[in-house]
């Protein structure tokens, strides 16, 4: 259920704004709230950075694990299987259902990073 939650959460309040050090590639968080209450950012990052950077790494190795995994048991074989069969419909249902898991693999990376935002949002007290 908390998958449903994270997904649907209203966070238009939230505008997580940062920038990357361009030395470790740290992020420096910039902006929390749209229009909201103030907040100290050195605390923000000091409380935050971590747990973002971790939430982009977990974003780049889901669209990483999704390629291999999509090349592998379903792009490949769909390709020797309609030059084999002479079937030009089975790569049209193939980009079809790549559409679809594409939309899946973004839908768990928003939870990831409404996951963030939203323990953000509880902390610091926002509206």
């Amino acid at each position: 259920m908390a998958f449903f939650k994270y997904l649907v959460w209203d966070n238009r309040h939230m505008d997580l704004r940062y920038t990357e050090n361009k030395y470790d590639a740290k992020p420096t968080i910039t902006k929390v709230y749209e229009d909201g209450p103030e907040v100290d950012m050195e605390a923000v990052n000091k409380e935050y950075r971590d747990a973002l950077r971790d939430a982009q790494r977990s974003i780049n190795g889901n669209r990483l694990i999704m390629l291999i995994l999509y090349m592998v048991f379903v792009f490949l074989p769909a390709i020797l299987i309609s030059v084999f069969q002479d079937n030009v419909l089975l790569l049209g249902g193939i980009f079809v259902f790549t559409i679809f898991a594409y939309f899946v693999v973004e839908a768990i990376n928003q939870v990831e990073i409404n996951r963030l935002l939203y323990k953000m949002d509880q902390q610091l007290g926002g509206y």
